[in-house]
């Protein structure tokens, strides 16, 4: 882990020397003792606790949502060749489409309170979790689902107990490919529609020249997407431990 801090610090020490030596403009970029200054009373001042809190319950809502519907979607596509002839082109269709041109439209259909978002991080994330679900769920060895409905399995058995197992590592790995998608829409939709949350405190920041608190805003969310990352490899690991021991 300590390796890992490596880069981090270091690229903060030169920013620090940058900016105090006159290398590049204090006012376009401030130095990370100014930044630090700026976050301190974001957080001593309950300002930061606010915009987290309303970031991370839409962040939840939809990726909740997300997870719930691809899974369940990508299993059925990979299983039955109906639901796969008529959902793929409309996945395909809408893929491809940035999330940001979508919510114009999701304003206009929920507003500009939460429902819009989590509608938004719902729609972008569904579809790296589909696909890998998918990919997943095809790749399990044919030959363990008839050897489980020669012993009599069910389908609800075979499901559960065989393909969803089998194909958990590509399902993980949507679902962190998933996470980094939700926090990028999220903070643009929140500078664009929204009363609280990291990405409106970042915009008012702009628009108020208050330039460290932009820096401020940008490393937590860059903190935010690390240690959450490293939350959800933690519990892939924890969830597919052969990996783990064929890693050792």
């Amino acid at each position: 882990m300590a390796r890992k801090l490596i880069s981090p610090v270091l690229l903060v020490i030169l920013w620090q020397i940058a900016s105090t030596s006159g290398w590049i403009n204090p006012l376009i970029a401030p130095p990370p003792t100014t930044v630090l200054a700026d976050l301190l009373h974001l957080i001593t001042s309950g300002e930061l606790a606010v915009a987290l809190a309303a970031t991370f319950k839409r962040i939840l809502v939809g990726f909740g949502l997300a997870i719930a519907i691809s899974v369940t979607l990508g299993t059925l596509m990979a299983r039955v060749r109906l639901v796969e002839d008529f959902f793929d082109p409309l996945v395909e269709l809408i893929r491809p489409v940035s999330p940001l041109a979508i919510f114009p439209l999701a304003i206009l259909w929920f507003g500009i309170g939460d429902a819009s978002k989590i509608f938004l991080i719902t729609l972008s994330c569904s579809f790296p979790i589909i696909l890998a679900t998918y990919a997943g769920v095809r790749s399990v060895d044919i030959s363990l689902i008839r050897a489980a409905r020669s012993l009599g399995a069910n389908p609800w058995e075979i499901m559960t107990r065989v393909v969803v197992p089998g194909s958990l590592p590509q399902i993980v790995t949507g679902v962190r490919i998933s996470w980094g998608i939700a926090l990028i829409v999220i903070i643009a939709s929140e500078m664009i529609g929204a009363t609280e949350g990291l990405g409106y405190l970042v915009l008012q920041a702009q628009q108020t020249f208050r330039v460290e608190r932009v820096f401020g805003g940008i490393v937590i969310i860059g903190l935010l997407g690390f240690l959450t990352d490293q939350l959800l490899r933690k519990f892939s690991r924890w969830l597919l431990p052969w990996q783990r021991e064929a890693r050792d």
